[in-house]
Parts: C-alpha cells; sequence; structure tokens
C-alpha cells in the first residue's frame, strides 16, 4: 500500500471502467459493442477441479472458444513442479487456439482463468500484438500465491504478467494495489456461481452441521470444537476419515444440512480472509444455512443475518449452530433469501457482465 501511495494509485471503483477503456486505447483497440448473446469469449479455462462451473454463463453471453490445457494431456502440477518444456509447448498451442478462432470469427475478449504458473508473459505479449480485443485474467488467490517460485525466469503468481492484462479481475480487495504497482489494471469482484449446479434439491435435511473440504490447518481444531460442543458434524474430504465429495453429490449434501459450515481462513492461516467461491456457491444452492467467518469483504455482498450468518470465535460458531438447530424455520428463510440474491447479483454472468462494461464490449447501461 505504501508503494501504491507513493506512486499516487489506488482502487477506486467508479474509476476501472475509465482507466481500462484508456489502457485498450493506448493499444489501439476499440471493442465493438455487442448485447448479451453475440459476445465471442476466447476463453482460456482448464476444465480440472471446479472450473467447469464456469463455462455455463459464459455461454449465455454468445459463442464461446476455448483452449483446455487438461484436454491435451498438460497438467497444473507439471507446470507448479518447473516443467519448463511442457509450459512453452502448452503456451504454443495456447496462441495458436486463439488465432485460429479469431481469424474464424473475431474474438472480442479473451478471457483467462490461470496464472504465471501456467501462462508465459512472452503469449500474452504475442496476443497483444495480433488479436485486438480486450485480455482480462481472474486469479481467486492473489493474497497467498502473488508471487511465488520462479522456473523459466517468471514467478508463480500474478506479479509477472499484470502489466499485459488489460484488467486483471481480483477476489483480494487489498491486491488491487499490487496489480497498479507492477503497472497493471486491476478491478476487486468476488466469486460467482452457477445456478444449474448449484441448485436446491428435495432432500430430507438428515445433516445437523456438515463441512466439505480436507482436514488440515486450522480446520481440525474448527470440527473439534463443535464436536466437544455436543454438535454432530459430518465433514468431507480428505484427512476426515471420509472421502471427498463433488459435483451433484457435494450439492446433495449442501441441500441435505441444516447448517453448512464455511470458514475464510486461507491455507493455514485462520485470521489471513479472503471471499471464497463456497461463498456463492453454498448459498446460491439455497439448500441449508451458511455459517461462515466474519470477512468484512464477504459483507459488501450479503445481508449477515438475513441471507447468511457469520461468527467471530469459536464460542459465537458454537451459539449460533446450537440457535439455528432449535429455530429451522429461520434457518429455511434465511436460505432462501440467499438463493434469491445469488440469483438477483452473484451469478459468474453478472461478474462477466461487469468485466464487459469496463471493456467496453457491452453497453455500459
Amino acid at each position: 500500500m505504501a508503494r501504491a501511495q507513493a506512486l499516487g494509485v489506488g482502487y477506486d471503483d467508479g474509476a476501472v471502467r475509465s482507466r481500462t477503456q484508456a489502457r485498450l486505447a493506448a493499444r489501439g483497440v476499440q471493442p465493438a459493442v455487442r448485447a448479451r448473446g453475440s459476445v465471442h469469449t476466447f476463453a482460456f479455462v482448464p476444465r480440472i477441479s471446479w472450473h467447469g462451473a464456469l463455462y455455463p454463463d459464459l455461454h449465455e453471453l454468445g459463442p464461446v472458444s476455448a483452449y483446455d490445457y487438461a484436454a491435451h494431456g498438460f497438467t497444473w502440477s507439471e507446470f507448479y513442479a518447473g516443467n519448463v518444456a511442457r509450459r512453452v509447448a502448452m503456451n504454443a498451442q495456447f496462441v495458436a487456439a486463439v488465432k485460429a478462432a479469431h481469424a474464424e470469427h473475431a474474438i472480442d475478449w479473451i478471457f483467462i482463468y490461470a496464472s504465471g504458473v501456467e501462462v508465459l508473459a512472452e503469449s500474452l505479449r504475442e496476443l497483444r500484438e495480433s488479436i485486438g480485443a480486450p485480455i482480462v485474467t481472474m486469479c481467486l488467490d492473489d493474497k497467498q500465491s502473488w508471487t511465488g517460485a520462479v522456473h523459466g525466469g517468471q514467478r508463480h503468481g500474478m506479479v509477472d504478467i499484470v502489466s499485459l492484462v488489460d484488467l486483471g479481475w481480483t477476489s483480494a480487495m487489498v491486491a488491487t494495489d499490487w496489480y497498479f504497482v507492477e503497472g497493471g489494471n486491476a478491478v476487486y469482484l468476488p466469486e460467482g456461481f452457477d445456478p444449474a449446479s448449484s441448485r436446491p434439491m428435495a432432500l430430507p435435511k438428515d445433516l445437523d452441521v456438515s463441512f466439505i473440504g480436507a482436514a488440515y490447518g486450522f480446520r481440525p481444531a474448527l470440527i473439534r470444537d463443535l464436536q466437544r460442543a455436543g454438535v454432530a458434524v459430518h465433514a468431507f474430504g480428505d484427512g476426515w476419515g471420509t472421502r471427498g465429495v463433488w459435483g451433484d453429490e457435494q450439492i446433495a449434501v449442501i441441500n441435505r444440512s441444516v447448517i453448512n459450515l464455511g470458514h475464510g481462513g486461507v491455507g493455514y492461516a485462520d485470521d489471513l480472509m479472503n471471499v471464497k467461491t463456497r461463498d456463492f456457491e453454498i448459498p446460491g444452492t439455497g439448500g441449508g444455512i451458511y455459517l461462515t467467518t466474519y470477512n468484512p469483504d464477504l459483507a459488501r455482498h450479503f445481508d449477515i443475518g438475513r441471507e447468511i450468518a457469520c461468527f467471530r470465535s469459536t464460542d459465537d460458531m458454537v451459539e449460533l449452530v446450537r440457535y439455528y438447530l432449535a429455530h429451522r424455520d429461520e434457518g429455511e428463510a434465511m436460505s432462501a433469501a440467499a438463493r434469491a440474491r445469488c440469483l438477483r447479483e452473484h451469478r459468474w454472468l453478472h461478474r462477466y457482465e461487469a468485466v464487459l462494461r469496463h471493456c467496453g464490449v457491452l453497453s455500459a447501461a
């Protein structure tokens, strides 16, 4: 923040659009204004983990061309381990795919959900020179992965590539200054959810409290605190003596739970908070109360106490769990309000539309 202040830069949500369009104009890019349904997206979004949920709302914008390195036999882990030759080969395929798609049907924007682990600065430079369309990156882990290890002369985080894109979407408000300091341009936007996959199911509420995620860091202590208070907690994931749940099975667990437990901590730090995808997927499902740690950034997006519930301490968490287990009608109203809010404001589609308005691809109206 001190470096940003010294440079006279800082985040202003109202200035993102003008800043982004000035940045595009400086490199000679004037996007054509499209209506929803006619925007041609090129997506660099590998279909790994939950990432496939990003595609349905991209298709609502219009035609989608994509490069999925997983479908071509590449893995994130080999890039992270430092296999530079494989990363170079993958990037060559990526750039070629963009050029081929653009030659067939002009691309309106390039959307990249990746970091310096995968995407090379050289690839972005080549795309800037050859494709006259906005380039947007999305990073949901800036707080814990801004820099990272160096392989092939490039750091793993976003730090070495942000200056080469037109708009960097970050889910960490504090990271917006980091983008500016490195010559980039940032917009703060949280994650979203896919309403087709995160949806209500008519299932019995046979789980009092559930937690979905691996057992590491502060998470086992969180679960033990509830168990010691006599609460029945069902944890799903590696390290719990259970198994992970994905896809429809995960959504079923959310729907079966009276309370879905979350935590805003990052990695092994329970005091370093970040907005997370589950913060929108669980409320968006509408299948049970979402109870998580209080985070000022999350409070920007939900009415705490009416749409989701938040705790500030272990005692607070236990008290809230006991209260909502005893007042299930309030929980049902809360989860319904949360889904309604998510459908109005928190789809991935809403995030994409915000980005495209900033870039001038969709009209500002």
